[in-house]
């Protein structure tokens, strides 16, 4: 299934598998890394118990949802973002963020509070580093050029690589295309990402100091650039599960994703109900 659900943004873009919201016993709602769409989390709409409902949102700016107005900070994304929970009928749910969708929902659930979001599926964070964020938040996503020679295709397929290795190329090609297929807004949400990393690592430990159970999904490995790895920070109190590839978890790592989510439902309280006898 999917649907648009409005927002003060305009409409946000989401698909669903498992029951209708209003009819599950739990729900959740994934967000997806930039430049990507909710289309990742296709391999997993239908992966998870019978009584879990799962959202896969475009977010604002991304894939068939309208655009974020620029530079507004992380927590206005949070409220457009509940708001189209709202729209839903949502309630409790358990948020899932691969790494800008990460920013994203530990924004979401500060806005929401601990009743509603009881826990949270974070993608590994860096500790912060304020110059080094700055810098990226300027140039990580510069405008895209088209040379007749292709090579702008070759320098997005190789950044790719740091990113998610390549054990399987396909999910390169098709990180790629996102990226060249929304290349004028592509950019629209990293300078929110980046210059609000530290308050995004602050809020990991304010969550967790408030009883809210986060569980972080860590790669093996994982690079900026070929000369810039990526070193992964612990916050206190969370629950740290080790991922068997660099990313694209969905499509990649499904069974693990899926276990480790499902996990993640039951350390929120967000139980299935009692068998009837």
């Amino acid at each position: 299934m999917r649907g648009y659900v409005n927002t003060d943004w305009g409409q946000l873009h989401f698909r669903a598998g498992g029951p209708a919201p209003q009819d599950a016993e739990r729900v959740v709602a994934m967000y997806h890394e930039s430049p990507r769409t909710s289309a990742v989390y296709d391999p997993v709409l239908e992966a998870f118990p019978d009584d879990v409902a799962v959202l896969a949102f475009d977010t604002p700016g991304f894939g068939q949802s309208d655009d974020a107005p620029a530079g507004r900070p992380l927590g206005d994304y949070a409220t457009v973002l509940l708001q189209a929970l709202d729209g839903l009928g949502v309630g409790r749910f358990l948020p899932v963020g691969m790494k800008t969708g990460s920013a994203l929902v530990t924004a979401m659930a500060v806005a929401a509070g601990t009743d509603r979001v009881p826990g949270a599926v974070l993608y590994a964070q860096e500790e912060p580093d304020d110059a080094a964020f700055e810098h990226w938040a300027n140039d990580w996503a510069p405008p895209i050029a088209y040379p007749a020679d292709g090579s702008t295709l070759m320098k997005r397929y190789a950044k790719n690589v740091g990113l998610y290795g390549t054990e399987n190329p396909r999910v390169l090609y098709e990180a790629v295309a996102d990226t060249i297929a929304n290349a004028d807004r592509y950019a629209s949400v990293y300078p929110a990402v980046f210059r609000g990393h530290r308050q995004t690592w602050d809020d990991m430990h304010a969550l967790v100091a408030a009883g809210v159970h986060l569980t972080v999904l860590e790669p093996p490995t994982a690079q900026f650039t070929p000369d810039d790895p990526i070193v992964f920070g612990v916050v206190p109190g969370t629950h740290v599960v080790p991922m068997p590839s660099t990313g694209q978890f969905p499509a990649l790592a499904t069974g693990a994703f899926v276990d480790a989510v499902t996990e993640a439902l039951d350390r929120a309280g967000l139980t299935a109900p009692a068998a009837v006898a």
